[in-house]
């Protein structure tokens, strides 16, 4: 049985949530999947809706630490680095910025994707991975590792 669990990005202390920290704050997913509630105990009218925190879905896999992989991870497969991304079905390697470049993670490997795979970031807290040169929070729009983003004109535009 696949075990449902999310992680969360909180897009204004530009910090990692672990699925058991928010738990721990008992903070549950919405409904619409768009943020998290603080539920109170109390009363429904106590409950506060968190748009800041961005849901991430554990994928049900761990790479090979054990680390828990979840969807907007970036991983090392084949020496190169890709991005976790829920596509069509299902999860999949896709490689960042090329949609049509894409393995599809129900199908196996002559290893198991957890002898293989290995988590080395994720799209908010590491865009240097992929070369962002300012450390900017501009993904998924920043193309600079393709040579596509002009991140002079961005900075100068937000003067």
């Amino acid at each position: 049985m696949r075990v449902h669990k999310y992680g969360a990005w909180d897009t204004v202390k530009k910090v990692m949530y672990s699925a058991e920290e928010l738990g721990a704050d008992q903070e549950t997913l919405s409904v619409d999947g768009r943020g998290f509630v603080n539920v109170s105990g109390d009363s429904t009218r106590l409950s506060q809706f968190h748009t800041h925190l961005l849901p991430l879905q554990y994928i049900g896999l761990h790479d090979k630490n054990r680390v828990e992989i979840y969807e907007s991870d970036y991983v090392k497969y084949l020496g190169r680095i890709w991005q976790i991304q829920w596509m069509w079905c299902g999860f999949v390697l896709m490689e960042p910025g090329d949609a049509f470049n894409v393995i599809i993670l129900a199908t196996k490997p002559t290893k198991t994707w957890e002898e293989i795979l290995e988590v080395v970031g994720n799209i908010y807290s590491n865009p240097e991975l992929l070369g962002c040169p300012l450390k900017l929070d501009c993904y998924p729009s920043c193309q600079y590792w393709r040579g596509k983003c002009d991140h002079e004109k961005i900075m100068e535009e937000e003067k």
